[in-house]
């Protein structure tokens, strides 16, 4: 069975978000970011597909259509498992908070609805303990696209699905990959005991939200850099939010 860090003794802490493409868990967790390095703690950030190492191939093999199911689904383990062991476990060990905006649970549902099957594809991961505490950003799937299609003229070829060749439409496409997905997550999300948010609620609202969860989970104190006071806890204004948040 599966740990968490927490059960293995890990003095540091990992929170993760998973959710749709749009779902706005990118802007929740730098959100979360930002509120905890502001209280002193020590904080570190890592982002899915952001490994070094594998990232210009994965770019490559994106551009040329080279990349089948199998494939994909082992260079994104390759990418995680350089993360995991170069930044996320020494971090851990040193007694930090680690934010990942996307963990194996990304791989479980993507790999699984391109086609790999479910228990090969757990099995890579097999060497990762489960996140502290996950939130899951549950959204409409029109409401991930729409949010999409507000930062950006069009849709990227892969979140839209087309390798699969679901629809010639994209927006179609989109809505069927992305629903298949959203399936995925639902099933997992007793199973992992995600913390689920409702993500087509107000930016402020889903924050306040989060803040609470991990105040009352976490004992924030034992994350303190010594030599950083504490600041005051910064309100919570919509017109702040939407200027310094990143794009989903």
């Amino acid at each position: 069975m599966m740990k968490t860090f927490a059960q293995l003794n890990f003095p540091g802490s990992l929170i993760a978000v998973e959710g749709l493409d749009g779902s706005g868990k990118s802007t929740q967790i730098y959100l979360l970011k930002r509120w905890l390095e502001l209280q002193g703690l020590k904080v570190f950030f890592s982002e899915w597909n952001s490994s070094a190492l594998v990232k210009s191939a994965t770019t490559k093999g994106k551009k040329r259509e080279l990349l089948t199911p199998t494939t994909f689904s082992l260079i994104h383990a390759t990418d995680f498992a350089d993360r995991y062991e170069r930044q996320l476990v020494p971090l851990l060990r040193a007694g930090y908070i680690v934010l990942c905006d996307r963990y194996i649970f990304t791989a479980f549902a993507r790999d699984t609805v391109r086609g790999c099957p479910p228990e090969w594809v757990r099995g890579i991961y097999d060497f990762a303990a489960l996140p502290d505490l996950t939130f899951f950003f549950k959204t409409d799937l029109e409401v991930s696209l729409q949010r999409i299609l507000d930062g950006r003229p069009q849709l990227k070829y892969f979140e839209a699905g087309m390798d699969l060749r679901l629809s010639a439409d994209p927006y179609e496409s989109f809505r069927i990959f992305q629903g298949r997905i959203l399936e995925q997550y639902l099933a997992m999300s007793t199973e992992f005991n995600f913390l689920v948010i409702d993500a087509n609620k107000l930016i402020e609202i889903q924050q306040g939200m989060i803040r609470e969860l991990v105040t009352q989970r976490m004992n924030l104190a034992c994350f303190r850099r010594a030599e950083r006071p504490v600041t005051s806890q910064p309100k919570l204004s919509r017109n702040k939010i939407e200027r310094e948040a990143p794009a989903e």
